[in-house]
């Protein structure tokens, strides 16, 4: 195991055009916390906002591993407007990414013996540990990026979670969850809302020992202004029938989920953007919990 500095330097500007044909390169590390019980939601957020991942940043030789950390905190009610079939996940409280220069640091970073000393102890006390908590590794293609230094602190970020129909090899839905990626580009009223967009491919099985990835096996990606964007883009008379075909083709329908949620940049070296340093705004919108 990697007990010192991380390994060279890899080029995050460097795209892979198909990043779900190999594990090689940079991989994402996305999970999809739950709250313990005894917590109510304003205290898990603001534990994990303003405790948790400070503190995950400090310990230096396990987070120096950490190419760029970002947390998405869910909204406190559903997204009004969504596709009716897209189930909004309550007990998922949004994501926290994570950016590693390759699979193989993965392993170094999550065998580092100060995971396992002063971060991992802390996880239970706010997220639980029943097996309700999903995550996946995956690598990420980024399809539009118009401001590669965008400061993303404050945005409104959707995930859709989505699993591939049954019949359906790797690479064939993968292919697929890109082209509908770029079919929603194609349609002009539908990127003019949008400031991001991102698939993550979960990685070709197996990805690590003993880790068992959560059932999905994309996430599609959407960055917003605000929240009421999110509304206005499935408002748009553009996403339209062809659109639906192609989600009912390729991918679990009745399996498709969302969660909304508010951005924040914990730590990132892919840009100039700085770090997101303490005292950090808790308010969604102005809304309390």
């Amino acid at each position: 195991m990697t007990k010192g500095l991380p390994g060279p330097w890899v080029d995050y500007e460097a795209a892979d055009p198909t990043p779900w044909a190999s594990n090689q390169g940079i991989v994402k590390f996305i999970e999809f916390p739950v709250r313990i019980p005894a917590m109510s939601r304003r205290a898990f957020h603001l534990y994990w906002m303003k405790h948790h991942s400070p503190n995950v940043m400090n310990v230096t030789p396990f987070a120096q591993f950490m190419r760029k950390y970002t947390t998405t905190h869910a909204y406190p009610e559903s997204v009004p407007g969504l596709p009716a079939h897209y189930r909004q996940t309550s007990h998922l409280e949004g994501a926290a990414e994570v950016w590693i220069n390759s699979l193989d640091e993965v392993g170094d970073w999550l065998g580092h013996p100060l995971y396992a000393e002063l971060v991992q102890p802390d996880e239970p006390r706010f997220i639980a540990q029943d097996g309700s908590v999903e995550v996946i590794v995956a690598k990420e293609e980024r399809l539009y990026e118009p401001e590669r230094d965008m400061t993303e602190t404050g945005m409104a970020k959707l995930f859709l979670l989505v699993a591939k129909r049954p019949n359906l090899d790797h690479d064939t839905f993968h292919a697929a969850a890109s082209a509908y990626g770029k079919q929603i580009l194609q349609r002009p009223a539908l990127r003019s809302l949008l400031r991001r967009l991102v698939v993550s491919h979960k990685l070709r099985e197996p990805a690590l020992e003993g880790f068992v990835p959560a059932d999905i096996d994309a996430v599609l990606e959407l960055w917003f202004q605000s929240l009421g964007d999110i509304a206005a883009f499935y408002a748009e008379e553009s996403f339209d029938e062809p659109l639906r075909r192609h989600e009912e083709q390729f991918f679990d329908a009745a399996r498709i989920r969302a969660v909304a949620g508010k951005m924040l940049v914990i730590h990132d070296e892919f840009s100039f953007q700085p770090s997101t340093m303490q005292p950090l705004v808790f308010n969604w919108d102005d809304d309390p919990f």
